[in-house]
């Protein structure tokens, strides 16, 4: 992996392709002339957003998701690595295109990383693993059009785990009601409070 630590590897990982016409959707400013001409050029060394989007989604750590309110449309994405769920916001195009529903369930990517403290929006379960301190979840509904595999995947979690991740849901808000991310995929890494 180029982009991605590859000493670690995902239990759940899915293999999702990335939709260039969903990606171009939910973040345009990928497409600009400057940043097709970097995503060409990436051979010569330079960074590919695309590219690294496409190992995230391809190797990360499948889990559930839920549309956990409409307006703002908000989704909660599960890791059980920390036992917690990160809250993403997305705007409001996205709720018009997509057309979510109060739980819906859909899927998430994750991929996680280490530091000296625990991300502020995080509230770790009682299934922490305590590997990690950083997580960067990613919505796969949002990003791949492999509905086989994201069927599959919610198949998995089943209805047992979707009832979890609403549980988790109900207390983040109750804990932590004005507290998310942003849902694009690049600045979901980043709280926002």
């Amino acid at each position: 992996m180029k982009y991605h630590d590859d000493s670690t590897t995902a239990s759940d990982s899915i293999y999702l392709t990335l939709d260039e016409t969903k990606l171009k959707f939910l973040m345009p400013e990928l497409f600009t002339p400057i940043r097709k001409l970097k995503h060409r050029m990436r051979s010569l060394g330079f960074h590919s957003y695309r590219e690294q989007l496409t190992e995230h989604i391809a190797f990360g750590d499948s889990q559930g998701a839920i549309v956990a309110s409409i307006e703002p449309l908000q989704i909660a994405a599960y890791n059980e690595d920390i036992d917690c769920i990160v809250l993403l916001r997305y705007s409001s195009g996205i709720q018009k295109r997509y057309g979510f529903e109060l739980g819906d369930r859909l899927v998430c990517i994750n991929t996680f990383g280490q530091s000296n403290k625990l991300q502020a929006d995080l509230i770790p379960g009682k299934n922490n693993s305590q590997m990690w301190s950083l997580v960067h979840p990613i919505i796969g509904d949002l990003l791949s059009s492999d509905k086989k595999l994201l069927d599959n995947r919610r198949q998995e979690i089943g209805e047992k785990g979707y009832q979890y991740i609403q549980t988790l849901v109900d207390q983040y808000l109750l804990k932590k009601p004005n507290v998310y991310r942003n849902g694009k995929p690049f600045l979901a890494i980043k709280v926002l409070v």
